[in-house]
């Protein structure tokens, strides 16, 4: 996990040396996903118009939505397979390992039509009962971190099983509890979970990598 392993690091230091830069980072990373989280709902709508909230029954199990920009992996990884403390260690390694390689399968079936693989990080309205500082934008800061952290697992895991050239396609990102799975309980850890999503589209058209 060679990309993510600063991120791997720590699970409680929250106001030691590198705070300031870390919330920057952190800022620059929220912008980046809100723009993802919300090009993925608007794609997710128009292409699944019979789409129900998550607290609404469902008749059978969903499938992934096919065509436009966005296609949902059949796979997702909910609170229940993180621990509370650390975030990033998993219930079930095994389990997980085995869902992750189906992910690289399945997204090696779809890369010619969706190169990019989006592994995106959630976060509940919970709070860390131990945080000093307990303000709602503190609150939010630690939630973009630790769905950040979980996300950062996952994708340290699918790029264990890429190729060199498929790894400048996996994005990894935190909505932290912007885009809450269940709005109308912010505090279920419904909401804590990490989507995986196949997509057309990330960088700016015309971009080039730096000289």
């Amino acid at each position: 996990m060679r990309r993510f392993s600063d991120l791997l690091s720590e699970d409680t230091n929250q106001f030691g040396p590198g705070t300031d830069l870390l919330i920057s980072v952190l800022s620059v990373l929220l912008v980046i996903s809100l723009i993802t989280s919300h090009l993925y709902r608007v794609e997710r709508q128009r292409n699944n118009p019979m789409d129900v909230p998550a607290s609404a029954p469902s008749p059978e199990p969903q499938k992934p939505a096919v065509g436009g920009k966005f296609k949902l992996s059949a796979e997702f990884f909910s609170a229940a397979d993180f621990f509370p403390r650390p975030v990033t260690r998993l219930v079930n390694p095994h389990g997980t390992e085995k869902r992750v390689m189906s992910i690289v399968r399945d997204y090696r079936t779809n890369a010619e039509e969706y190169p990019y693989i989006f592994v995106i990080g959630h976060s509940s309205e919970v709070d860390d009962p131990d945080a000093f500082d307990r303000s709602i934008s503190a609150r939010r800061r630690r939630n973009i971190e630790y769905a950040l952290r979980r996300a950062a697992l996952i994708s340290g895991l699918i790029q264990q099983h890429l190729q060199e050239g498929e790894l400048d396609f996996l994005v990894t990102a935190s909505a932290g509890e912007f885009d809450l799975k269940n709005p109308g309980a912010p505090l279920s850890q419904e909401n804590a979970w990490v989507e995986v999503v196949f997509g057309r589209e990330w960088k700016l058209p015309g971009r080039t990598p730096v000289q």
